[in-house]
């Protein structure tokens, strides 16, 4: 199945933001150096359940490669957890209706160089691209009522942030580099450690004291134009966006009644990778949603929110993140 817009490789995305965010994607980002950073915390890449737990209680969750052992953060635990099922509905918003700014922390283990540095810019921008063909519905499924704008790009040299996993390394990270509200999505990029492909917050109002924690960390091959191979198309940004938009994973509650908390996602009993066609692991009616964003299949397998999923945003944007309606 056809999961987004052709990019036909690295270098022809220069432009890629444009195509489909808009004029006010066109502008050019302000990018700024920060010096090298010193920090007292260290990689905690070697001990993956001692990291991982430090973020059970954050109502976060992650994406991780086939070959992961990391136990990811669990949306369901912690005393708010039931917060996050069923949500209070609201009119739903129209597509397009909503834009978020985007800001990437691009974080690294040396100076980049200027060559290092417009093959960034590059992938991001058609990570940008590739974000508002999957929000409108251009890949397929469900146009949602998101379209995202680069709001800007800033370059953190720190070897700790660098190969970053979830706990206090990442606390220190985001404490320092976090900027906007509740409606700015900060993305954290680096060589991520654990196996993981990426984690991200639920809306942020549950993290009491705590609100420089909102936005999603990545593997910074991990979009277009990468080395990640089949993870390589940007589907991890997407995912994890999902994620900053109250979107459970589709095998969420496995063979439950209550699943995902989306009627028109059909019962999961666990993730799927790569690219299972025909897969039905429960006697629930539909097959497996491997072509979903919220699953684990490979980017290339990966092509859609279905209208359960875009409403389910839409009320989380209007009843976590949006101020009018808090």
């Amino acid at each position: 199945m056809s999961r987004r817009l052709a990019l036909p490789g690295a270098l022809a995305i220069a432009a890629a933001a444009a195509i489909t965010a808009g004029p006010a994607a066109v502008a050019t980002p302000a990018a700024t150096s920060t010096a090298a950073t010193s920090t007292a915390a260290t990689s905690t890449a070697a001990q993956p359940s001692a990291a991982v737990q430090d973020c059970l209680e954050l109502f976060s969750s992650a994406r991780k490669r086939d070959t992961s052992a990391a136990e990811e953060p669990d949306v369901t635990r912690g005393s708010g957890a039931k917060a996050y099922g069923v949500l209070k509905s609201f009119p739903q918003l129209a597509p397009g209706s909503v834009t978020v700014p985007v800001v990437f922390h691009v974080t690294s283990d040396h100076v980049l160089t200027p060559t290092e540095r417009a093959r960034y810019e590059r992938m991001i921008a058609a990570q940008m691209d590739v974000m508002n063909a999957s929000y409108s519905g251009q890949t397929g499924g469900a146009d949602t009522p998101f379209r995202w704008r680069l709001a800007g790009i800033d370059y953190t040299v720190n070897p700790a942030w660098y190969t970053v996993v979830p706990g206090k390394t990442e606390k220190a990270m985001k404490a320092a580099l976090h900027t906007g509200d509740s409606r700015t999505l900060n993305v954290y990029t680096g060589d991520i450690g654990d196996g993981l492909l990426g984690w991200a917050y639920f809306p942020k109002d549950y993290n009491s004291g705590r609100d420089y924690l909102d936005g999603v960390v990545m593997l910074d091959e991990s979009m277009p134009g990468g080395t990640a191979g089949k993870y390589a198309l940007g589907d991890t940004l997407v995912h994890e966006a999902g994620h900053w938009l109250s979107l459970y994973h589709t095998f969420q509650g496995g063979c439950t009644w209550s699943n995902d908390f989306v009627a028109d996602t059909p019962a999961e009993a666990h993730p799927q990778f790569d690219c299972p066609v025909g897969a039905d692991s429960c006697d629930a009616p539909g097959l497996d949603p491997i072509h979903n964003f919220m699953d684990y299949t490979q980017d290339s397998c990966m092509d859609s929110f279905t209208a359960g999923q875009a409403k389910r945003m839409s009320d989380a944007w209007q009843y976590f993140r949006d101020p009018a309606n808090a």
